[in-house]
């Protein structure tokens, strides 16, 4: 039974996967002032890979299955000595925050510099993110819920 929830959510996951990239990956048109419709003129391969969502899903995707699998590897019943595992945690715990905090500053500095704001603005939005987040795990802490 477990074996095939996760062949299934594996299987949905690489369709939902290949709706992306094949949605993302179409050339779509846009209004030109001068002369009507035209196409986008093609940046380079670098800027075209920071630019697409597919390669952003894909680069999500793979760092939480590192995450997941290293996660995996420091709970399951291998043989590793007990304070490496608690080191293991630590940087697991360390590098999971370190991601999920770059995540959400940098999505808020695009969305605010795609509303119209200047960098300085988008990065104090970022920054004032960051430290919302950061208020929360405090007030969480103190709490004793973690």
């Amino acid at each position: 039974m477990v074996q095939s929830a996760l062949l299934v959510s594996f299987v949905l996951g690489l369709g939902l996967l290949s709706v992306v990239v094949l949605l993302t990956g179409r050339g779509w048109r846009t209004y030109s002032v001068a002369g009507g419709w035209t196409t986008r003129p093609r940046p380079s391969a670098l800027a075209r890979g920071a630019d697409s969502p597919a390669v952003w899903t894909a680069a999500f995707v793979a760092v939480t299955l590192a995450f997941g699998g290293a996660a995996i590897l420091f709970v399951g019943g291998t043989e590793i000595p007990e304070g490496m595992a608690a080191m293991g945690g630590v940087v697991l715990v360390g590098l999971a925050t370190l991601v999920f905090g770059s995540y959400v500053f940098y999505g808020t500095f695009v969305s605010a510099r795609n509303r119209g704001l200047k960098n300085s603005q988008a990065a104090l939005l970022g920054a004032w993110a960051i430290g919302a987040l950061f208020l929360v795990a405090v007030t969480l802490k103190l709490f004793g819920l973690f």
